[in-house]
């Protein structure tokens, strides 16, 4: 099987209710990685995980749309400076950012809380800058930046408690997974 297949015939067994370690052990060994099996696992976004925590998902989206705006002002700013169509560009460049992550958080996509979290710890040097011509300002700019990465660090453990950093958890080389039902309807034993 190719990866699309595969990703495919995860979300197929994890949605009829199989348990995410007898996926894994059903499909490793038929043509993908195990890495990319236990990632395709890990991110799957369980039903119940996103209703029981969607008031979490609607503030995090609703703070990515501020971010949006402050973005388009803020590039529309600059952009004037530079020229009369530029300060479209820039400010709908800037915009664009935090809206294609709000996208990507309101449709439960694992990749979008990993990439978010990784950019946001690449670029913290960038809010650093200018600590020594404004510390009030540059401090308040690295308080929201934590506030804001922990906030997603933290809806995205909610939502998929499988990934330790932004790979799937191992342990002693194994893949585990949190076994979390993926139905309202109770278990029969």
């Amino acid at each position: 099987m190719n990866k699309k297949e595969i990703t495919a015939k995860v979300h197929e067994l994890l949605a009829s209710g199989m348990h995410k370690s007898d996926v894994f052990t059903q499909l490793s060994g038929q043509g993908v990685k195990d890495s990319y099996l236990a990632h395709a696992i890990a991110s799957y976004p369980n039903p119940i995980l996103c209703s029981r925590h969607g008031l979490k998902v609607s503030i995090l989206v609703t703070i990515m749309v501020i971010e949006a705006g402050l973005g388009l002002w803020l590039g529309y700013s600059i952009g004037a400076l530079i020229g009369p169509n530029a300060k479209w560009i820039a400010g709908l460049l800037t915009a664009a950012i935090p809206l294609l992550f709000a996208w990507g958080f309101y449709n439960h996509f694992a990749k979008a809380y990993n990439i978010f979290i990784i950019l946001t710890i690449v670029q913290f040097h960038n809010v650093l800058r200018g600590f020594t011509e404004e510390p009030i300002s540059t401090s308040i700019a690295v308080v929201i930046n934590i506030g804001v990465l922990s906030y997603v660090w933290y809806v995205r453990q909610k939502l998929f408690p499988d990934f330790a950093f932004i790979t799937p958890k191992k342990v002693q080389g194994e893949y585990v997974f949190k076994e979390e039902p993926f139905s309202t309807q109770p278990e029969h034993s």
